[in-house]
C-alpha cells in the first residue's frame, strides 16, 4: 500500500507532544517508547497487596480443584492443559473480586488512561474499570519442553480480541492490560511478543475496511504472514506491582516457564467509547495507540470508512455445532478472498498449526 503524503518527522514530533500534553502519569520516555516498541512497562503501577491477593485466590482455586500446591512444583503436573505444546498454561476464576481502578490502582488507571487519550475516551469516564482477581498463570511443568527463546516459527502467536471483527479502529480492545500479580524473571513464564509487529498488522487492517475474522487472528490463517514480516522479539519481565501497556495490535504468544517460579499476571483489554480515529480535527490530539498505527502506517493521518457493522463473533469455545460451521464458512469464504489479493498461509505456517482451527485458543 502506498500513500500520497508521509509523516515528516516535525509533523510527528507535534502529534506527539500533543499526545503528551495529555497525559498525567507517564514520562516523555515512557510514552515515546510505547509509540516505538508497542509496549511499556510501569512500574510499582498497583499496591503489592493487590497482587498478593490474586496469587492467594489462584493457588485456592488450584488446590481446590486439581491439589496443586503452592510449595510443590511436582503437584503442578495435576494441573490441565488445552493444548500440547502450553504445558502449566491456567487460567483461574477467581472469587469475585472486582478492584476499581480509580480508588484502588490509580496510577495503573492514569497510565492507560495515557495512552488511549485520556479518561474521557473511556466509557463513563473509566469510572466503572476494574480488574478482577481471575489470573493467567505459567507454571512449571516436570518433563515439559525446554525453553527456547521467542521466533517468528513457533505456535501460538495471536492478535487478542476472539470475539469482535477486527478493524483498525475496532474499539472493543482499544489496549491490552497486562498487570503483573508475580516477579517475572527472565525464561519464567513471561509472555512473547513481537514488537515490531504493529506496522504489519495496522498495514493489513489498512486493507481491510471490511474487517477480518477473529478466527483468522487467533493463531489463525493470517498470522504467520505476519509474524514472519517481525524480527524484534522480547519477553515480558516485571515486578509483581507492576503494569505492562501493551498495544492492541501486538502478536505475542505463551512460553514455557522453565524455572520453579510460578508466574501470574492477567490479561485484560480496555474497551473505548468510540472507535479509534486517524484523521482527527486540529486540536483533537491522538492518543499514543494512534500515534503508534499512524507511525507505523508512516502517514499524518489516515481516512478509514468501515464497510461492515462491526458485530460481535461467538467465540469459538463457546460454539455449538451449527454456529461452528456457520463461521468456518466464513472464514473460508474470507481465505479465499485473501489469497485471490495473495495473502496465503506460508508452507511452514501449516506445520506450526496456523490454520482457522477453533481449538486454537487465545492465551496470553
Amino acid at each position: 500500500m502506498t500513500y500520497e503524503t508521509v509523516f515528516e518527522p516535525e509533523e510527528f514530533d507535534t502529534a506527539f507532544d500533543a499526545a503528551l500534553a495529555n497525559c498525567t502519569e507517564l514520562t516523555r520516555d515512557e510514552a515515546a517508547r510505547f509509540v516505538e516498541h508497542g509496549h511499556v512497562v510501569v512500574k510499582a503501577a498497583f499496591p503489592k497487596q493487590m497482587a498478593d491477593f490474586t496469587c492467594e485466590s489462584a493457588w485456592t482455586e488450584l488446590q481446590a480443584n486439581y491439589g496443586a500446591e503452592r510449595t510443590d512444583p511436582e503437584t503442578w503436573n495435576s494441573v490441565p492443559t488445552r493444548l500440547d505444546w502450553k504445558p502449566g498454561h491456567v487460567r483461574t476464576q477467581g472469587s469475585g473480586a472486582r478492584f476499581l481502578l480509580k480508588t484502588h490502582a490509580p496510577r495503573a488507571f492514569a497510565a492507560q488512561a495515557d495512552v488511549i487519550g485520556g479518561a474521557g475516551r473511556l466509557p463513563d469516564d473509566g469510572d466503572s474499570l476494574f480488574w478482577a482477581d481471575a489470573a493467567v498463570g505459567n507454571l512449571r511443568v516436570p518433563d515439559g519442553p525446554a525453553w527456547q527463546p521467542p521466533a517468528a516459527r513457533q505456535p501460538g502467536w495471536h492478535k487478542d480480541g476472539y470475539h469482535f471483527r477486527h478493524f483498525i479502529n475496532s474499539p472493543e480492545q482499544g489496549l491490552l492490560t497486562v498487570p503483573i500479580y508475580t516477579d517475572i524473571l527472565p525464561r519464567s513464564g513471561g509472555t512473547f511478543i513481537a514488537r515490531d509487529s504493529i506496522a504489519p498488522v495496522a498495514r493489513l487492517l489498512a486493507q481491510c475496511p471490511a474487517g477480518v475474522h477473529p478466527d483468522g487472528t487467533q493463531a489463525g490463517y493470517l498470522i504467520p504472514g505476519l509474524i514472519e514480516q517481525c524480527s524484534d522479539f522480547a519477553e515480558l519481565t516485571g515486578e509483581a506491582g507492576d503494569v505492562v501497556l501493551v498495544h492492541p495490535y501486538m502478536l505475542h504468544r505463551v512460553s514455557v516457564n522453565a524455572s520453579d517460579r510460578p508466574r501470574f499476571i492477567a490479561n485484560m483489554p480496555v474497551v473505548l467509547a468510540e472507535p479509534m480515529c486517524f484523521a482527527r480535527p486540529p486540536g483533537d490530539a491522538y492518543s499514543l495507540v494512534e500515534l503508534a498505527v499512524l507511525r507505523a502506517l508512516n502517514v499524518p493521518r489516515f481516512d478509514f470508512t468501515q464497510t461492515r457493522a462491526a458485530l460481535r463473533v461467538q467465540p469459538f469455545s463457546f460454539r455449538d455445532e451449527a454456529e461452528a460451521a456457520k463461521q468456518r464458512r466464513l472464514v473460508e469464504r474470507e481465505m479465499e478472498e485473501m489469497a485471490g489479493r495473495g495473502i496465503v498461509v506460508p508452507d511452514w505456517g501449516r506445520d506450526f498449526g496456523y490454520m482457522s482451527k477453533t481449538e486454537l485458543a487465545s492465551s496470553a
